[in-house]
């Protein structure tokens, strides 16, 4: 545990000052503060509310008034709580901290773990030196309890559940992450198939026509477990002929469309990736590509799932204190998502040929 002399040296490191500066701006005899700094003495009342208001120290109540003297008069030195560097810079008193914490001051450093996917090393590298933060103190080192335990007292005073020690304002959050953007784009478009074929209700009749048989098939491979081979590639090639059977049915856009480069998702590079706005879904909704990793086919350099279904990505850029940057990519589902309304069946084609055709398109349907 620092002692108080450890703190007010810590202090003047950072304000670059020196001990007879601080003793002069505070009407304090060098020799007295010489002793301070040395840890020989603790400040008497009148000369803590000095150091703590000139230093900004929050709140004053951790600077302890001791009066207790030994033998020769001096006061009895003693331990004290050392708030973050950022807390003292913050708050003055108790009371603003706890009202930080009930209303701007919500998100914790385990939350923003969460939201951006990382360690807690990377968060304190990228993030809290750039967001306004309140530290609650456990008063606890090395399993032993040696001081007031902050947490838990803002915990009984709100009335919740506090687990972390360092607090994170929202909008700071938000904001940062908000300006951390580099890129927001689009490669593809998942359309229903109907959008590209001029007579709709035809190609939902035909379409109708396949599942039909594809239905009596199935249900009598079902009834007879015997069936030859060849009944089993004849169901697979009508589901085939099913899913392309839009193309006999193409309108001249939907002929212009199929022509173009058709998105692949073997070689995503191939396809352009288009700037577009940024969906008006909270950060804690964007998705990591880890989070779906166990569930779908995806690769870290191709990200097909996302591609294949048309998702929005987000670069993101964070600089540490150094000029150091790292990037992270996030995706978000594609918020004007076309619904089918004849036939279940999507085709994807790139963003680029979509801002080309969709007003034609989306006018005929």
């Amino acid at each position: 545990m620092l002692e108080l002399n450890e703190n007010i040296r810590e202090i003047l490191r950072e304000r670059k000052l020196t001990q007879k500066q601080l003793a002069e701006n505070l009407g304090i005899s060098e020799c007295s503060m010489s002793r301070y700094l040395k840890g020989t003495r603790i400040p008497v009342e009148k000369d803590a509310k000095k150091i703590a208001d000139y230093l900004g120290v929050y709140p004053k109540e951790w600077f302890p008034e001791n009066t207790a003297l030994n033998e020769k008069g001096d006061a009895i030195p003693q331990e004290v709580l050392k708030p973050s560097r950022q807390s003292w810079e913050q708050l003055r008193t108790w009371p603003e901290a706890v009202k930080l914490l009930g209303t701007t001051h919500t998100l914790s450093v385990q939350d923003i773990c969460q939201i951006l996917h990382a360690p807690r090393t990377w968060v304190n590298r990228y993030i809290l030196p750039h967001v306004d933060k309140v530290y609650l103190p456990d008063g606890r080192r090395a399993g032993k309890e040696i001081n007031t335990n902050w947490k838990e007292v803002a915990a009984l005073q709100l009335g919740k559940d506090i687990q972390d020690s360092t607090w994170c304002s929202k909008e700071d959050f938000d904001n940062l992450v908000m300006g951390s953007i580099q890129s927001v784009t689009k490669q593809t478009k998942l359309i229903p198939a109907e959008l590209l074929v001029a007579d709709k209700k035809a190609f939902a009749e035909e379409y109708a026509g396949f599942s039909q048989k594809i239905s009596d098939l199935a249900e009598s491979l079902n009834a007879d477990p015997f069936s030859p081979l060849e009944k089993y590639i004849e169901l697979a090639d009508l589901k085939k002929q099913q899913r392309v059977c839009y193309r006999r049915q193409l309108s001249n856009e939907g002929r212009q469309i199929l022509r173009s480069n058709m998105p692949s998702a073997n070689n995503p590079d191939a396809t352009k990736s288009i700037p577009v706005r940024l969906p008006s879904v909270p950060i804690e909704k964007w998705i990591f590509p880890e989070e779906i990793k166990d569930y779908a086919e995806i690769e870290e350099s191709g990200h097909k799932y996302f591609f294949r279904n048309g998702y929005i990505r987000i670069t993101l850029s964070f600089i540490d204190a150094n000029g150091n940057s790292v990037r992270k990519t996030f995706y978000v589902a594609d918020p004007e998502t076309l619904y089918h309304k004849y036939v279940e069946e999507y085709v994807l084609i790139s963003e680029e040929v979509w801002q080309m055709y969709a007003i034609r398109l989306m006018s005929r349907r």
